[in-house]
């Protein structure tokens, strides 16, 4: 009897034929598929190569050809110039001796062209009267012209032109001029001169040499007339073929191209030839790395089929012993997985089964609370869960029917809603009202199962799932109220206010009602935040959101949108603009008035105030981004304003704004467009010699002209591109300074650069500095940086450690504007400055204003007593010059001395000052 296959252990039963392992298969196929995909690149790669040699061959061939044309082209170039001029001259110089003898004239231009150095070079040369006989021929003997003769057209056909005549013995190119009699000026004959193009195998071979060829051949049509060879090359007589295609012939690359020379020389052509052997082959180069690559890649390809061989059986006796453990009845049995991916899914599937089945004994005793009932839904069994969501114990409920626990307290009766799902699904899942034993009333999520017999002919059982909703509704109440409300103040936030307006601006559509929208900023609130702590600035921010809630109806919004920013939404107003501009204003006149009182923050008073901007909208309003961004320029309108104040939006704030992006996009394109200029003003002495100059600068604006920096600065300042600028100021203010030591004049002379506050606390700043004297070349000790007293006022620990650093190069340093800002007198001793200027606001009014005056003064002394110079800027007339220099000051600088001007016109002014 025939064995079963099936009851052979599978390490037993004989292997079929082509029965091969998936992996084997799998390593077979890409194997082929690797090799296949080498095959093809190697074949594109050397195809590609092969392209590349044509292209270099074509290329190198027509290059030696337009060097044999430029030769040809320079051989009958010479032959012209000699045929013209010595023709003209023999011919005046004949009329000059009275010569009239035809024959003397002929002997003489035979022997002048013999005689000359185009004999050398010269094939053809023959004189023949206007009837085409010959009167002379003192061309090369090899060149017998008898037959051209008798093939050429008229004489006067050839004159001025070269002409092509292919008579069986010479193939040559001609030309001619006609000559007169010296005395009666008629036409006499005509002299040719000619060059062998068939026969001239001495210029082929010169052609060969300087084109750098082994073949060089002329034809004519189908006909070969010449050719030259310094290679073994025995390709057929006449090889005209297709002109401008590569041929490869007795190991020659040949091409061929028309020989335009002359006049009716179409057919002419001229075909060189270059031996392969100069250029390698393209297969040949690809070869030993095809093979390479092969092997290399059968080598890998073993490897890695012998790594996934031991892969593969690891993993098939992973997945047999976690059968067999389960087999044997080991409970918990854990799967381990292995590094193939299907084996894995399988191992892990089989687990997962194998405890879905344990789970299925535990799952009734789930968090869930779980009832099962007859089919008259009296209760058979319940869960734990159950017992801790209603309260009572499974010996209390069993035989009781399921409205134990449902409450009486449902808005509508969901018993027919139940009993309908249940007929026509099997199901029914929603929230109801339950009771607990205690009589509390809870809400549950309930899912009703009806389970059918096998026939599903009638329902055995109920299956009934309760979840205990009450937590989750904190929950979602919780989670509604994160979501929509800021958590420090308990104000509705950025997002429910986003909804709110967005409502608010559609029903003003519909009613036409006006609506206002406040955005409020603290004044100052970073200083009591940073001052007094995060604690204090938040107990602050909820005394805020209270007192702001007093001042509006209930129907009004505040929300808190960023730290200290909050905004009012004031809907439903009245239909009467001006009414809405009324009720809007007094409101902020009220929210002013609340906050002028104080607030009692923990054991302290706080006073603050606060900037309101104010944007109306209606029926005919803008998007609500919009309306949010006019009422946030108002606000910053009214911190312009001084603060503690409020301002309406207008359209002129918009204006001013687009005004201001556009000069920030202007001012990019300036500085990537070169349109910015240093202008120098002078710094002098008492002697007012100039001892140095400001850079200021100076903006070339196509459009506008040259404008001064009053408003470019403000805007480079806001936009963060006073950083490039002020770097390109220094690196050109350097740039001068280098230039002036070339300048006997100007070789002591020091130059002010304003430095800005983003650039002195640039983390890099004193690196830029030293890089640009570096690059330039520029003395340190000449530079001088002007800074303004309000840089003191940030991180003077900060400033006082960069202005060390470059004090140690020997930079100098001046503390521009003095006595505007609020310098200490503390801090002022500790930094390394070399100048105190006094700010023009106070040189103005010297001579009229004592107070300015006595302030001068004490910037004077204030210098002396700290062994630094003083400078006065703003200096205008002869008399606020004496009062300074009553008061010791030595340095000056304004229009009484010199205007800003040109880089040019500044080292004019100091180079007529030496001289004077």
């Amino acid at each position: 009897m025939k064995q079963d296959l099936t009851e052979v252990p599978p390490h037993s039963r004989p292997r079929r034929l082509f029965e091969l392992k998936f992996v084997t298969r799998i390593a077979l196929l890409f194997g082929a598929l690797g090799l296949i995909t080498l095959l093809f690149s190697m074949v594109y790669s050397i195809r590609t190569a092969q392209m590349s040699l044509d292209a270099e061959i074509h290329n190198t061939l027509q290059q030696h050809q337009r060097t044999i044309l430029n030769q040809f082209e320079s051989r009958l170039n010479l032959l012209d110039v000699y045929l013209q001029s010595a023709a003209a001259n023999r011919l005046f110089a004949s009329i000059a001796e009275e010569q009239s003898n035809l024959d003397i004239l002929i002997e003489d231009m035979a022997f002048m062209f013999q005689d000359s150095a185009l004999g050398t070079n010269l094939d053809i040369f023959f004189i023949t009267d206007s009837n085409k006989n010959v009167l002379m021929d003192a061309g090369l003997p090899l060149y017998p012209i008898a037959e051209m003769v008798e093939m050429m057209r008229p004489p006067i056909h050839y004159a001025n032109q070269w002409h092509l005549l292919p008579a069986s013995n010479l193939t040559a190119l001609i030309k001619s001029v006609p000559f007169f009699d010296p005395a009666s000026l008629q036409l006499r004959g005509y002299l040719f001169v000619g060059f062998a193009v068939g026969q001239n195998r001495q210029f082929l071979s010169e052609l060969v040499d300087q084109a750098g060829v082994e073949v060089v051949k002329i034809g004519l049509g189908e006909r070969e007339l010449l050719r030259y060879a310094t290679a073994q090359y025995s390709g057929i007589r006449a090889n005209r073929g297709v002109f401008d295609k590569v041929t490869m012939l007795d190991n020659m690359y040949l091409l061929s191209r028309p020989l335009n020379i002359g006049n009716n020389t179409s057919d002419l052509w001229v075909e060189v030839g270059i031996s392969a052997d100069r250029f390698a082959s393209a297969a040949e180069l690809h070869q030993r790395t095809f093979f390479l690559l092969s092997g290399g890649f059968l080598l890998l390809l073993g490897v890695a089929t012998w790594l996934v061989h031991l892969n593969h059986s690891q993993s098939i006796n992973r997945l047999l012993k976690y059968i067999a453990d389960t087999q044997s009845g080991t409970r918990n049995a854990i799967f381990e997985p292995s590094g193939i991916y299907e084996y894995n899914q399988v191992g892990f599937a089989m687990q997962h089964m194998v405890r879905d089945l344990n789970v299925a004994a535990t799952v009734f005793e789930s968090a869930q609370g779980m009832v099962v009932t007859d089919e008259n839904t009296l209760i058979l069994r319940v869960n734990n869960a159950f017992h801790e969501i209603t309260g009572y114990k499974a010996s209390e409920v069993i035989g009781e029917p399921l409205n134990l626990i449902q409450a009486e307290r449902h808005e509508e009766d969901i018993n027919s809603e139940i009993a309908q799902a249940l007929t026509a699904k099997g199901n029914w899942q929603g929230e109801a009202w339950g009771k607990r034993k205690c009589g509390e009333h809870y809400l549950q999520w309930m899912n009703i199962t009806a389970v059918y017999t096998e026939d599903r002919e009638a329902i055995q059982n109920y299956v009934v799932t309760l979840i205990d909703t009450t937590e989750r509704k904190a929950a979602e109440e919780k989670i509604e109220h994160l979501a929509f409300f800021d958590q420090l103040t308990g104000l509705p936030n950025r997002r429910l206010l986003m909804d709110r307006l967005n409502k608010s601006m559609h029903n003003a559509t519909n009613s036409h009602q006006h609506g206002a929208l406040l955005y409020i900023d603290l004044d100052d609130f970073k200083t009591l935040n940073d001052s007094r702590g995060h604690d204090v600035g938040d107990a602050f921010l909820t005394l805020v959101a209270e007192r702001l809630n007093h001042c509006v109806r209930r129907t009004d919004t505040v929300a808190r949108i960023g730290g200290d920013e909050f905004v009012i939404l004031l809907e439903n107003l009245t239909e009467n603009k001006t009414k809405a501009n009324q009720y809007a204003d007094s409101l902020a006149e009220k929210i002013l008035h609340q906050f002028s009182v104080p607030f009692q923050v923990g054991s302290t008073e706080h006073f603050s105030t606060l900037s309101i901007g104010i944007a109306l909208f209606d029926h005919h309003s803008i998007g609500v981004d919009e309306l949010l961004k006019q009422a946030d320029l108002a606000m910053y309108q009214a911190k312009a304003a001084g603060r503690n104040t409020f301002r309406f939006f207008n359209p002129e704030m918009q204006q001013r704004v687009l005004e201001h992006l556009a000069m920030a996009n202007e001012i990019r394109t300036a500085i990537k467009e070169g349109q910015f200029e240093l202008y120098l003003q002078p710094q002098v002495d008492n002697n007012e010699q100039v001892i140095g100059a400001e850079s200021l600068l100076r903006w070339h604006h196509p459009e506008k002209g040259l404008i001064g920096p009053t408003d470019a600065i403000a805007v480079a300042e806001e936009t963060g591109l006073i950083l490039p600028l002020g770097e390109w100021v220094l690196e050109r203010s350097c740039q001068i300074l280098s230039r002036w030591q070339r300048q006997e004049p100007m070789q002591a002379l020091t130059l002010s650069v304003n430095i800005s506050a983003r650039q002195l606390h640039q983390s890099d700043f004193v690196h830029h500095v030293i890089n640009a004297l570096h690059r330039t070349k520029a003395p340190a000790n000449l530079l001088k940086l002007e800074l303004t007293e309000s840089m003191l006022l940030e991180d003077i620990a900060d400033t006082i450690h960069k202005m060390q650093q470059l004090r140690k190069h020997g930079i100098g340093f001046s503390l521009d504007d003095f006595g505007t800002g609020y310098s200490s007198l503390a801090y002022l001793k500790q930094l390394p400055l070399d100048q105190l200027k006094i700010d023009r606001t106070f040189v103005d009014d010297l001579i009229t204003n004592p107070e300015d005056s006595d302030i001068a003064r004490t910037i004077v002394s204030l210098a002396n007593g700290l062994s630094i110079t003083s400078i006065a800027e703003g200096v205008e007339n002869i008399e606020q010059l004496d009062r300074l220099l009553s008061f010791g000051c030595h340095a000056f600088q304004g229009f009484y001395f010199g205007r800003p001007m040109p880089l040019e016109d500044f080292e004019t002014l100091v180079q007529d000052k030496a001289l004077s």
